[in-house]
């Protein structure tokens, strides 16, 4: 399988998702709405072809 040349931002938004355990807190340390994180976190899954949460 090859790495696909990821986006930093949303690989960003998966590890503060998975440190805080929480959508909603993740947003709030990234400054950013929970749908935007939800949004980045699902664009990442899309790019890997792998369910995250």
């Amino acid at each position: 399988m090859s790495i696909p040349n990821l986006d930093p931002d949303l690989l960003r938004a998966f590890v503060v998702v998975a440190e805080r355990l929480s959508f909603t807190r993740a947003a709030e340390q990234l400054n950013r709405t929970q749908a935007a994180v939800s949004l980045q976190v699902k664009r990442l899954e899309e790019r890997i072809e792998t369910i995250l949460f």
